[in-house]
């Protein structure tokens, strides 16, 4: 259950990162996925990606099969959706690291 007490950017991050999905969602990919994405799910995804690029930066050998079972052990929901998790780490990893993964 959400509470409100979010700080202002955490609010405005979220909103950016959905609208970060619907622009970079293929057009065939259903955006109802991210229907049940709530603030608390989003939240703790973006302190796990931190996380996970900081694993990148410091060499770890991840790949992006790593970061979609990270998200999913978060919102497993989102395992029926396998592009989405694509997306998610596109919105969220910077570009550098995201090419790392995607190798």
């Amino acid at each position: 259950m959400e509470n409100n007490s979010y700080t202002l950017v955490d609010r405005i991050d979220y909103l950016e990162f959905r609208q970060n999905l619907l622009i970079l969602k293929q057009p065939c990919h259903k955006a109802t996925v991210f229907f049940d994405l709530n603030i608390d799910i989003y939240l703790e995804i973006r302190e796990k990606t931190n996380e996970f690029s900081e694993k990148i930066i410091c060499g770890e050998g991840l790949k992006l099969y790593d970061y979609e079972k990270l998200i999913i052990g978060i919102w497993p929901n989102i395992s029926n959706y396998p592009s989405a998790c694509s997306l998610i780490a596109k919105s969220l990893l910077d570009k550098d690291v995201f090419n790392l993964i995607a190798e």
